[in-house]
């Protein structure tokens, strides 16, 4: 087999690595429409390669391949920094495998219907000081909402005065972009600027979940509670194998960071299309009130497939191995590219196009769908978040009317690994 890496561009490294975490949407299209895919991208600072591919069949490959050879956590070195060396989404092998065990219990059936009185309960108040009417940039406003959702259900906290000093704080600290991200991998930058601002903000944040998970290792409540904390501070004290402070703090920096946001760009770009689509908001609408949600549903995968929240996964090969057909040597990184697998016109005709009917009654195959990754590395909190989207649109659509401003499109931007959308989701709100 060919174990010569596939062709890619012949930009600068750093250029490269900028393009691809700020303008994905661009490059990656851009390049397998000159190279073929799958193609090679080789990035700053230490000229790693990273081969990205997107056909089912390599998706396959990546997604069922072995945890112990396909590493992920490598391949997310980047959000090391601002997760912690222990966050799920860089932790390898039995490590990893660890972990998932623990926290796992907490993302079960019966938990995730647990918490959706307390998301629609807290939907029904942060929707209350959105205004009744007029132009709005809801990313803005639904960051507010899923932050509170996800510090909620991860503290159990009814009165939030307690978490007033934290919230803008992770709100600023997740806000970074792709030179801040980048510059927080090379210490020399953290006494500068916004590198030392977002170190100040990650060291305050780490104090603040200190405190909470010695509170609830403390708290004569805590067989009762229910909140993510205390499920897991739980989980740790009756396992022999039970994550240590510092691990606790970790995971609960991946929750609140990534819980949040995540979330609150997809509902962004959902409201974004609702607009855009007013039949499609009225089919909701329809169906809602009439009890159901399966039309909803769909038009929520559609929105994750058409405008993906994370572009790419990333796998560090820890040995030789066959992708797709090629051979690859150990060290190279394989990415399966969301944004190309869910643009394939072989798995959906049209791509470019808004058409939730695609999803109506069709399960969504794991090698052509992919907004919450695979295998053995699936997004752990993949099911929260289709609730939380569902329980977020429903509230929505009750109050308001959605009214584009002008297109109605916008380009996705960069913060962090994630896109949203450029202006920030500029809706005009109709009181229903």
């Amino acid at each position: 087999m060919d174990v010569r890496l596939p062709p890619g561009p012949r930009l600068p490294n750093l250029v490269q690595v900028l393009l691809a975490l700020a303008a994905p949407a661009v490059i990656f299209p851009a390049a397998a429409k000159r190279y073929g895919v799958p193609f090679t991208l080789t990035m700053a600072p230490n000229r790693r390669k990273i081969v990205a591919v997107s056909e089912p069949d390599q998706v396959k490959d990546v997604f069922a391949g072995s945890p112990s050879v396909f590493h992920a956590g490598k391949g997310n070195d980047l959000l090391r920094p601002l997760l912690g060396n222990h966050s799920l989404l860089l932790q390898d092998g039995d490590e990893h495998a660890r972990a998932r065990r623990l926290l796992a219990p907490a993302f079960g059936r019966r938990e995730i219907a647990g918490y959706r009185g307390l998301v629609e309960e807290v939907t029904v108040q942060q929707l209350d000081r959105w205004p009744r009417s007029g132009r709005v940039r809801a990313h803005l406003l639904l960051n507010e909402l899923t932050l509170e959702v996800i510090l909620r259900v991860v503290f159990g906290v009814s009165d939030s005065k307690r978490l007033d000093r934290i919230r803008p704080i992770v709100g600023r600290a997740v806000d970074a972009g792709p030179v801040v991200m980048i510059g927080l991998g090379i210490p020399a930058l953290h006494g500068f600027g916004p590198w030392r601002r977002e170190i100040d903000d990650l060291a305050t944040i780490h104090d603040f979940l200190g405190e909470e998970i010695d509170a609830a290792r403390r708290d004569p409540a805590l067989p009762e509670r229910r909140d993510l904390l205390a499920l897991l501070v739980r989980a740790s004290a009756e396992d022999a194998q039970g994550l240590t402070d510092e691990e606790l703090r970790d995971q609960l920096m991946t929750l609140v960071a990534a819980g949040h946001e995540t979330t609150a760009t997809a509902m962004a770009w959902a409201m974004l299309e609702l607009a855009r689509h007013p039949d499609v908001q009225d089919r909701c609408v329809e169906e809602m009130e009439q009890g159901g949600t399966e039309y909803l549903d769909a038009v929520i995968k559609e929105v994750l497939r058409l405008h993906p929240v994370v572009p790419m996964v990333m796998r560090e090969l820890q040995e030789p191995t066959t992708v797709g057909g090629r051979k690859y040597p150990s060290g190279v990184t394989v990415s399966p590219s969301i944004v190309l697998a869910h643009r394939s016109a072989e798995a959906y005709p049209s791509p470019q196009d808004f058409d939730p009917q695609r999803f109506l009654g069709d399960v969504p195959t794991p090698t052509t769908w992919l907004p919450f990754g695979g295998g053995a590395r699936r997004c752990i909190g993949a099911s929260f978040a289709m609730m939380e989207g569902q329980v977020i649109l429903q509230q929505l659509l009750q109050q308001y009317r959605l009214e584009r401003v002008g297109s109605g499109r916008e380009w996705p931007r960069a913060r962090n690994v994630t896109l949203y959308p450029w202006r920030r989701a500029r809706v005009e709100l109709r009181p229903r």
